[in-house]
């Protein structure tokens, strides 16, 4: 389970509405001075994410929380929007490069890549959208600790 920290910012019903800040971990890296990535997280701040979560611990507002997602639903995840379509770009290419006569196969390699990218990127979000109709539950974030804020009462 992958776990992060949030703030309970309102609840409606059986549900509660927290805003989760985005962390690297620039913090406790000893080359964050000269790194890129660093200097780019400075650059461009990132907005922290509003996600709904059912209250199964009694959050209530203000309160902070932990807030964890299953690690095989980000897993698959990430197989399908990054790895699912640059193998198809790839295979695209490759298959373009060999059916194609000499003096046309870089640009149909070329286009087949870019086909081939379109082509996995489209079956990915398909295939998806599927999986979050059926398995609703393992691709939600759910409630796994409440910290009640003691100075707001």
């Amino acid at each position: 389970m992958i776990e992060q920290a949030a703030k309970v910012l309102r609840s409606e019903n059986d549900k509660i509405f927290v805003e989760v800040n985005s962390q690297s971990s620039c913090g406790s890296c000893s080359a964050k001075a000269g790194c890129g990535k660093s200097l780019l997280d400075n650059v461009f701040k990132t907005k922290p994410l509003n996600i709904s979560v059912d209250n199964t611990l009694g959050a209530k507002v203000n309160d902070d929380v932990i807030v964890g997602l299953n690690e095989s639903a980000l897993l698959q995840v990430s197989f399908y929007l990054y790895l699912l379509p640059l193998l198809s770009m790839l295979f695209a290419s490759i298959m373009a490069v060999y059916l194609m006569p000499a003096p046309y196969s870089e640009i149909s390699s070329i286009a087949a890549a870019v086909i081939g990218l379109f082509a996995g990127s489209r079956y990915s979000r398909g295939v998806l959208n599927k999986k979050e109709i059926s398995q609703q539950q393992k691709f939600q974030p759910v409630l796994l600790k409440v910290m009640p804020n003691i100075l707001s009462t």
